[in-house]
């Protein structure tokens, strides 16, 4: 794969800003890289499952043996407490991988389908009728500042544009909540040209926070109407039944 070593960084998180700021851009127009991380994260979920199922069968194999030398040893009482503590590290540990697994697939599924929202287009052509805040809060965005740019939505609460971007805004610092009750305005207010969007980076920020029967469901709205991400959210429900 030609693209193996900036995709694992990519995928570990352990591309600087400005490398994963140049990666995220080259995604959108190298259409090899997109198909080359497509390919890697779905090998991983493979890996992932495989180790998942050995892991299963090692613990049902150790319990198996640990009974065993229950059954053998039922006289001598004081190793019964040892055999159980063992079984229940175990289950316990199991518990705790598939957990920690779940997230990484979770996780995995959000970068593989989560691209920094550009505002070039929107700076450049489609200010002329929003408030001066939202202008200054997209050059901000732009400048991947995301704080000073979420300080300058504020400033126009009832912009629809900048809510959008508070939300997006908001997903880049990590603060998925608060992106959510931004998408929910704009969707709640209904009549404006962000509804798509809104809709689809809702559905993610409810993934990333495994709020998975939120995710579906809007997902499952996506797929259903004309949206410009039906094909993507029809690919993510495929994914999310099959992992």
């Amino acid at each position: 794969m030609k693209n193996f070593d900036r995709i694992e960084k990519y995928v570990s998180g352990e591309l600087e800003e400005g490398d994963l700021w140049e990666f995220k851009k080259a995604l959108e127009i190298d259409a090899q890289l997109a198909a080359d991380l497509s390919q890697y994260i779905d090998i991983k979920a493979v890996l992932i499952e495989t180790e998942k199922q050995s892991f299963m069968e090692t613990l049902h194999s150790i319990h198996e043996e640990n009974t065993q030398k229950g059954r053998q040893l039922f006289l001598k009482n004081y190793r019964i407490p040892a055999i159980a503590a063992s079984i229940l590290f175990l289950f316990s540990a199991g518990i705790g991988l598939l957990l920690m697994q779940s997230g990484n697939t979770r996780d995995a599924l959000f970068e593989k389908y989560y691209t920094t929202e550009s505002a070039a287009f929107t700076v450049r052509s489609a200010l002329s009728g929003s408030d001066q805040p939202v202008m200054q809060g997209l050059q901000f965005y732009e400048l991947h500042d995301y704080n000073a740019a979420i300080d300058m939505f504020e400033k126009a609460p009832n912009n629809i544009m900048g809510k959008l971007y508070s939300g997006l805004s908001y997903i880049e610092l990590g603060e998925y909540n608060k992106a959510i009750t931004e998408f929910k305005i704009i969707i709640e207010h209904n009549d404006n040209l962000f509804i798509d969007q809104a809709e689809w980076y809702l559905a993610l920020s409810y993934l990333k926070t495994n709020q998975k029967k939120e995710s579906i469901k809007h997902l499952e709205k996506i797929a259903a109407d004309r949206s410009i991400y039906k094909t993507k959210a029809q690919k993510i429900l495929r994914e999310m039944e099959n992992k």
